[in-house]
């Protein structure tokens, strides 16, 4: 890795008017200056790309996305990260959504990560839970610690940073279709964990996390709720296709309790 490496910021959007300043702004201020920002809006019906084209210093791409009401947004965003990447060239890739900011140190603080940790890959930073200025705290639930978990308990994708050269491994689990209901962050953390032992998560927080309540995740899957358990059994899917590829076998009690409920939900 060269001494000054460049860093690609993706950024993924989707009728983020409202926050688009405070996430560029927080890209451009950074204290380690060699970084590309790339912005793919996925058909917003907002004025989210508008406002991104106005800086100079990012290049802004616009997907004329059709969504169907009863579609979830989950693959297409992660179909925004992918854009985003073919236009990247950085040898670190950081992922943030329009709505989350970074805070003006972090990627200073992943460049020498990486630098230090040459045979790490992939880097998980803690989150700043943020609902207003007034109103934010930090998150200390993630840890490193090898427990025997259904699957590894993660930070938010804003918190990711990759190698470029492990994301291009990866992205044929990364861009799998059979799992559309699935985020980056669950894949990437799946993969690093359970499959490369190349899992790490520092205790520092970096990226402020925003709390949107009429976001997909907070309205469309709230606890125990239909789409969480249609989620879960994915999750559970994932790692099964996972495991088979890499000759592990998987036995899991939840796995069979997680298809019994999706079994009665969809007969009702």
């Amino acid at each position: 890795m060269q001494k000054k490496p460049l860093v690609s910021i993706l950024i993924a959007s989707y009728n983020k008017e409202k926050h688009v300043t405070r996430c560029i702004n927080s890209c451009l201020s950074q204290t380690y200056k060699n970084i590309e920002i790339i912005f793919v809006d996925d058909g917003s019906t907002d004025n989210s790309y508008e406002k991104a084209k106005k800086y100079k210093k990012i290049k802004a791409i616009k997907n004329y996305t059709k969504k169907k009401k009863n579609q979830f947004n989950t693959f297409f965003q992660i179909n925004s990260y992918l854009q985003a990447f073919k236009k990247s060239k950085g040898k670190i890739v950081t992922f943030l959504d329009a709505d989350d900011f970074f805070k003006k140190n972090k990627i200073e603080q992943v460049v020498n990560y990486f630098k230090q940790n040459k045979k790490s890959n992939i880097l998980f930073d803690r989150p700043i839970i943020f609902f207003s200025k007034k109103k934010f705290f930090y998150n200390n639930d993630y840890n490193n610690e090898s427990r025997n978990l259904l699957w590894p308990k993660f930070p938010p994708q804003s918190c990711i940073s990759t190698r470029r050269s492990f994301f291009i491994k990866n992205l044929k689990e990364i861009k799998n279709k059979n799992f559309p209901l699935l985020t980056l962050d669950f894949r990437l953390a799946t993969i690093s964990k359970v499959i490369f032992k190349d899992f790490k998560i520092i205790k520092k927080h970096l990226t402020f996390y925003f709390q949107d309540e009429k976001g997909e995740s907070h309205s469309k899957f709230k606890k125990f709720n239909k789409n969480w358990w249609l989620r879960r059994k994915e999750a559970h899917e994932y790692m099964v296709y996972l495991f088979k590829k890499n000759k592990i076998q998987y036995k899991n009690l939840d796995y069979t309790l997680t298809k019994i409920i999706n079994f009665f939900y969809f007969m009702l």
